[in-house]
């Protein structure tokens, strides 16, 4: 026996969380210090908590330098370790729809680390970005953060058990059934002799009884009894034999019948 043959197939399982932070006010905010931000709600993604941090006068040691704002997203579990994606956003005030600002790759998030945070710049939008955009509206600005935690793939395997087919031998059961004459719904007159046989098999095996027997021929060929003027009886009895069993008997003289023989198959 060959050896089977297996497969296994790697899926990658992810947890997808799109979190929204909206902050009102925002003017209000304006003005707290490069070193401060404000917080979002915590959220939960694939186990671990995670929160976005909004610099208001954007995250710099150059208290001089606050044309920007700063945003981040942090995960906030001090002791987890997780390979995730993250995208941050600004929603259009009119429209609702969000368009992306900041996109990180999958890598990896270590809590308590540096690698806690993204993105690794700290210069989200310019403030005249903001403050002449869509995205502030009415005093309020909207961030939307979508979070992909990469957890363990689903592997799974699939063993395919290679099965012996055996040889066919259809022929040998269509000869024993043309041998035990069981079933016959039609019979031939081939000169002055009786055969018989079946109609689904000849039909089967052969375009010329098909066309006979279920053909345009067919009411001149609905009787039980057909007549066939053109061959020998020891040609036909051939012809039945090979029909059923794909081969030819080993004692059979088809001399001069031979052509006859062929057109009917």
């Amino acid at each position: 026996m060959e050896p089977s043959r297996s497969v296994s197939t790697c899926t990658p399982h992810m947890v997808e969380v799109t979190h929204v932070f909206d902050i009102f006010g925002y003017s209000n905010h304006r003005g707290i210090g490069n070193d401060k931000f404000i917080s979002s709600g915590t959220f939960s993604v694939g186990g671990h908590d995670w929160c976005i941090r909004f610099y208001p006068d954007g995250f710099s040691t150059d208290k001089l330098k606050n044309n920007f704002i700063s945003v981040f997203v942090e995960l906030s579990s001090v002791r987890s370790k997780v390979r995730a994606s993250c995208d941050l956003r600004l929603v259009d005030q009119t429209t609702g729809l969000s368009s992306l600002v900041h996109k990180t790759e999958p890598r990896m998030f270590i809590g308590g680390e540096q690698s806690r945070l993204a993105p690794q710049t700290n210069i989200f939008k310019n403030l005249r970005e903001i403050e002449e955009s869509v995205y502030l509206q009415d005093d309020r600005l909207t961030i939307e953060c979508v979070v992909t935690v990469m957890q363990e793939p689903k592997v799974e395997s699939d063993l395919f058990l290679k099965i012996d087919v055996p040889q066919s031998d259809v022929g040998r059961h269509l000869g024993k059934l043309l041998e035990e004459g069981e079933g016959f719904d039609v019979s031939f007159d081939v000169g002055g002799e009786t055969f018989e046989a079946h109609r689904l098999v000849l039909a089967m095996r052969s375009p010329v009884f098909k066309e006979e027997l279920y053909g345009s021929m067919r009411e001149a060929s609905t009787a039980q009894r057909i007549t066939i003027e053109d061959m020998q009886p020891a040609a036909f009895r051939a012809l039945l034999y090979f029909i059923y069993t794909d081969s030819l008997p080993s004692s059979v003289d088809l001399e001069g019948d031979d052509k006859v023989l062929n057109s009917w198959l």
